[in-house]
């Protein structure tokens, strides 16, 4: 199977050692501009084409750290930001969860892991019974800043979210500034390869994340590699940086279906030196092929590419 990295849409990325826009501390790069910034997400989003922002997260670890770090911080500039999946997603731990139930078609207003908030949302709240416009009125009374919502699951007392009703959904991304759409599952491998079905990408997105761990480097595929078998790849074959960069760039991999919308290569787990001294080396192999994206720690950027 071929395996290589491929030429990409380029966008607004920044590359290359220049130490701009960075604070240098006990030797190491912490990037001090805000992720959105330091992704080149910022500008596509001042430039849209009216409606909300919508940025998929795709590939292995790190989708929701990621996605819980753009979300505080557009909403911290005033945006009305939705979390959403398009496949499944924890129940967050905190904050207002609109929690869909199949079983009677209607909502309920949810924080986070606790259950159900007080309100007419703890009541259950259905479009078809109160109208469209009480539904959002009632929306917008909760919504304030971040609102993840989701059809409720529930497998072996695990409760997770799965994607809502396209009604509902519509409702919602109306009014909504921004959305943020998990849009692929690793079952927490910090590397995978997409199957036949994956990634599920929002036909909305205006942009794609593509994220991975940087802890699978140097370890056994069987052990850190969703769906390595896909690509033909033996559980003792080592996860390389080579092989990382080729995964974040093709179109057999994070780069699946995404089209001609804006992409960006996330690097997660950038937790120490030699975390950051891998980056960078996958980085400059990426920026050669004119991908752009950050490594974070914890959901902040310490490096550019």
């Amino acid at each position: 199977m071929k395996r290589q990295g491929s030429t990409c849409f380029r966008g607004g990325g920044q590359s290359g050692e220049s130490d701009a826009g960075f604070d240098l501390n006990g030797g190491e790069r912490r990037e001090t501009s805000p992720l959105s910034a330091a992704l080149g997400l910022e500008a596509a989003f001042e430039s849209g084409r009216g409606g909300p922002f919508v940025i998929a997260l795709v590939g292995g670890g790190g989708k929701t750290s990621t996605m819980t770090a753009l979300a505080a911080e557009a909403a911290a500039a005033g945006r009305r930001v939705l979390v959403e999946t398009s496949t499944h997603i924890g129940l967050p731990s905190a904050g207002p969860v609109l929690v869909y139930r199949a079983e009677n078609d209607c909502l309920e207003l949810w924080e986070g892991q606790k259950g159900k908030r007080s309100g007419i949302l703890a009541e259950r709240l259905s479009i078809r019974e109160v109208g469209r416009e009480t539904f959002r009125e009632e929306i917008r009374m909760v919504w304030g800043g971040v609102l993840a919502a989701g059809t409720l699951e529930e497998k072996n007392g695990v409760q997770k979210l799965t994607a809502l009703p396209e009604n509902i959904r519509r409702e919602l991304l109306a009014m909504a500034d921004m959305v943020l759409t998990e849009a692929d599952g690793s079952r927490h491998h910090p590397i995978k390869a997409p199957a036949a079905h994956e990634p599920v990408i929002p036909a909305e997105a205006d942009a794609v994340l593509g994220c991975m761990g940087l802890s699978a480097i140097g370890r056994p595929a069987g052990e850190v590699f969703f769906r390595r078998e896909i690509l033909g790849i033996s559980p003792e074959e080592t996860v390389t940086e080579e092989l990382a960069a080729d995964v974040l760039s093709s179109e057999w991999g994070a780069k699946k279906g995404i089209g001609s919308r804006l992409y960006r290569a996330v690097l997660n787990q950038c937790d120490g030196s030699r975390q950051l001294a891998g980056a960078r080396r996958i980085g400059r192999r990426l920026a050669e092929r004119g991908i752009h994206g950050a490594a974070l720690c914890w959901g902040r950027p310490v490096w550019k590419f």
